[in-house]
């Protein structure tokens, strides 16, 4: 007889020897089960599997793939074929689909990426501060969302106060505006920010038109470049 060790997939591995028992002899665990010839070697990409009793060569292909539908990470540890939506061939970006046996750019895909880039860009130039000429030299002001509601109050109050900025040599602090140069200061950054979301438009109508085109090239040409004063 020709023992074998059943895994739990019912998968079959051996022949083997099993060892003698002083005093009892061989002992036929649990886990295995004596055949009356040795399997033959099984085809590649299968195994030898007890099914209902009697031994059988099923498909297998245990390892890392990956899911077409979602490109999420699988391990696959089956008995039987590899099911159609799954490849061993991650998927390059996001907004890569699976098509025709491959990955492929997906435009609409790349359209929503890349104009959520632009908001998330224009944003953080929005907020990265600005530069205005109100006292008379160039001053760094702050524009994070408390900043501009700060701002906003100040030129509202319509009065002379400290508001905060940096020189050119980057020293921050309280300097003296008048209610003129106040106003100054947020006409500037008003102008500022209107030449950031006007460029952020520009490029996502570009965006609306290489989608529209169907020109994946020239959907992945538009990149964010800071405009132009």
């Amino acid at each position: 007889m020709y023992t074998y060790i059943i895994d739990n997939l019912q998968i079959l591995t051996g022949p083997v020897e099993l060892p003698v028992i002083p005093g009892i002899g061989v002992q036929l665990p649990s886990n295995a089960v004596d055949l009356p010839a040795p399997l033959p070697v099984p085809s590649d990409g299968s195994v030898w599997a007890l099914v209902e009793g009697r031994p059988q060569q099923l498909e297998y292909y245990p390892g890392n793939y990956h899911d077409t539908t979602t490109g999420a990470a699988v391990q696959w540890d089956q008995l039987g074929p590899l099911p159609d939506n799954l490849t061993d061939v991650p998927s390059p970006s996001s907004y890569h689909r699976w098509k025709d046996g491959q990955w492929r750019l997906d435009p609409p895909a790349v359209h929503t990426f890349k104009v959520r880039a632009i908001n998330q860009v224009c944003e953080a130039a929005i907020t990265a501060g600005f530069t205005s000429d109100a006292l008379g030299a160039p001053h760094f002001y702050s524009s994070q969302l408390d900043d501009q509601l700060n701002l906003t109050g100040a030129v509202l109050r319509g009065l002379d106060m400290p508001y905060a900025c940096r020189d050119a040599q980057g020293v921050k602090a309280f300097r003296l505006h008048t209610a003129e140069q106040l106003r100054q200061v947020g006409d500037d950054f008003t102008l500022y920010k209107l030449q950031l979301l006007q460029h952020a438009n520009d490029l996502k109508q570009q965006l609306d038109a290489a989608l529209e085109a169907g020109d994946l090239a020239a959907l992945e040409a538009v990149t964010w470049e800071a405009p132009q004063p």
